[in-house]
This record gives C-alpha cells, sequence and structure tokens, in this order.
C-alpha cells in the first residue's frame, strides 16, 4: 500500500500551505509529511568524496585596464559563489531567509541554463567537489503518462507513489516568478526540512530546463570550490509543440498544413 493518501497528495498539501496554514500541520497535511518522511528513506542515494557538481551565477567580474588599456573579465571571486547566511535575505526552492544552502547541478550544462539568462549575457560558472561521502533523497521517480494518470480512478500504490514524487520534483524545478516567489517556494522548502530532520544531505531533482538533476547541499561546507570559468550564451532554441486541437491550421500548395510544432532560434 503506498504511503501516500491520493495520487494528488503533493497538491492537496500546497493547497493547505498556501491558504490555511504553514507551522502547524495535524490532519491530512500532517498525514502527508509523515508519508514523505516514511517514504524518502528508500529514495537515498549516497554521493560520494571526491565527486564533482557545477554550480552558475550570472553575471562576472571585471579587473582594471591593463598595460593595454583593456578592461580584462574574469570569473566572480569564491566569496561570491559561496552563500553566505548573512546575504540569504530571500527564502529559495529549498532553503528559509536566512539559511545558506549550496544549489549545485550534476553536468555544467544544466548548470548554466537553470540561470536563464540572456542572450550575449556573462555567467561565471565553478566546479565544487564533494569533500565526504553524503546521502541526498532523490525526488524524480521516472516518467510517467499524464493522460494515464488524468483517466486512472483507481491507481495502483506504485503509480500513487510515482505521481507524488514525480510532483514534488516537478515543484522544486518550477520556475517562479519574483512576485510569487514567497509563498510560491513554501511548500518545497517544508519538504526540504522535513528530508532535512531525517538525516538527508540534500535533495536531488530533475532539471526543467536541460537533461540534468540538480543537487540541493544543506551544508555548503560538504563542497570545496576548486576551479571557476566565465561564459558567454552565445544563442536560444526553443522547440514548441501544440496542444491537441488547438494547432495552427493554414492551406499551402493547395493543401492543408497542420503546424503542431514551431521552431525558433536566437540569431
Amino acid at each position: 500500500m503506498s504511503a501516500f493518501e491520493t495520487k494528488d497528495a503533493y497538491w492537496d498539501f500546497v493547497t493547505t500551505v498556501r491558504n490555511e496554514r504553514r507551522w502547524i500541520f495535524d490532519g491530512k497535511a500532517g498525514n502527508f509529511l509523515a508519508a514523505v518522511r516514511a517514504a524518502s528513506k528508500s529514495r537515498a542515494q549516497p554521493l560520494k568524496s571526491g565527486r564533482r557538481l557545477y554550480r552558475a551565477q550570472v553575471g562576472s567580474a571585471f579587473a582594471p585596464e591593463n598595460e593595454m588599456g583593456i578592461e580584462e573579465e574574469h570569473p566572480y571571486p569564491e566569496t561570491r559563489m559561496i552563500p553566505d547566511p548573512k546575504c540569504i535575505k530571500n527564502g529559495g526552492r529549498a532553503n528559509p531567509p536566512g539559511f545558506a544552502y549550496l544549489y549545485l547541478a550534476t553536468t555544467p550544462e544544466t548548470a548554466l541554463a537553470e540561470m536563464r539568462p540572456w542572450v550575449r549575457e556573462s555567467l561565471t560558472l565553478a566546479i565544487f567537489e564533494i569533500q565526504q561521502n553524503i546521502k541526498l533523497v532523490v525526488c524524480q521517480a521516472g516518467t510517467e503518462d499524464w493522460e494515464e494518470r488524468l483517466f486512472e480512478e483507481k491507481p495502483s500504490a506504485d503509480n500513487i507513489e510515482k505521481y507524488v514524487w514525480n510532483d514534488i520534483s516537478k515543484a522544486f524545478a518550477r520556475p517562479v516568478s519574483r512576485e510569487d516567489q514567497e509563498s510560491a517556494y513554501l511548500p518545497t522548502q517544508i519538504l526540504a526540512e522535513a528530508f532535512k530532520a531525517e538525516g538527508f544531505d540534500g535533495l536531488a531533482y530533475r532539471s526543467g530546463l536541460e537533461r540534468g538533476t540538480n543537487v540541493v547541499l544543506f551544508d555548503v561546507r560538504v563542497a570545496k570550490l576548486t576551479h571557476r570559468f566565465v561564459y558567454t550564451l552565445k544563442k536560444v532554441q526553443y522547440d514548441f509543440e501544440a496542444v491537441p486541437n488547438y494547432a495552427i491550421y493554414r492551406r499551402k500548395d493547395g493543401g492543408g498544413e497542420c503546424i503542431t510544432e514551431i521552431h525558433t532560434e536566437s540569431p
């Protein structure tokens, strides 16, 4: 039997957090958190000492003009790439205000994409090395068929587990506007606190922008910064897929054409 009551257990929890209460949970919300903590044990994944992970920040530093009168671009200093609790005024996807968590990625591509930079914008990319064996809770649970989920009236226990953990993973990965940031991050911050209480060193979730995985470490000292670089976004490509029954239809060469996909690329 699944530890979760329904396939929409996460979204019921979100409704409670945003509209009813935020600090004390009982009833359905309390049961959900208890289920998350219990189920997280089976989703533990070790990360060995020496493993490399990546972190990106938008921007770079500039040194004074050299002998040729040219201002040189450099990576941000190490102090800018390692979060300091004194500077954390706003909460993030996992960390509450005033708590410094280290947001990393398994690939440099993922770390850079997660910054959502503009074309020609510079980013500092850093390599971090894990200093000790640690344990993460993996939030993602594999692929799912949205149509099957929508019409499945009595999902199996395994499917309920999959749906809920995928909802949690998507919640961590979902882009949030600055206006909605405070309330939107509350559910995932509470989940991160639950994982931390279970003895995990961090969590992992699938990136919504690249093929890699994002990793959040609760203690910034677990990883050591070893190298820093500067990259500039060269171009952006978007691939759009139409929702069924809502694609553009046009006449072409005496016949008809349904535009189910649109591809764009920056100059």
